[in-house]
């Protein structure tokens, strides 16, 4: 987990955002591995460097990773998660099957 990252969760915690304190107490569990800038930056410069699988539920820093060349692991559903692979150069950004349109 990037240092940055533990420092925001300590920063929510302390402004007594909801879920803050369980987010941080499993960041704790984790090792901390030093990162350059702040927020998904911070992210995105430490999983490239350590060519590592980010866990993360949001949204726009996951398609932010895949299009650097990361998988991700994030909620498929309330119960589940989805690994997300990196996506290739020229790939759709999307990997959600298209619907058929009507023929005629």
């Amino acid at each position: 987990m990037p240092s940055t990252v533990r420092g925001e969760l300590e920063r929510l915690l302390a402004r007594g955002v909801p879920r803050a304190g369980a987010a941080l107490a499993f960041a704790r569990r984790l090792r901390s591995v030093p990162a350059r800038g702040r927020g998904d930056a911070a992210v995105l410069e430490a999983a490239r460097r350590l060519q590592a699988i980010v866990l993360t539920a949001d949204r726009r820093l996951a398609e932010t990773l895949r299009g650097a060349g990361l998988a991700v692991l994030g909620p498929r559903d309330r119960a589940r998660l989805q690994l997300r692979p990196a996506l290739l150069p020229g790939n759709a950004r999307s990997t959600r099957p298209r619907a058929r349109r009507p023929k005629g």
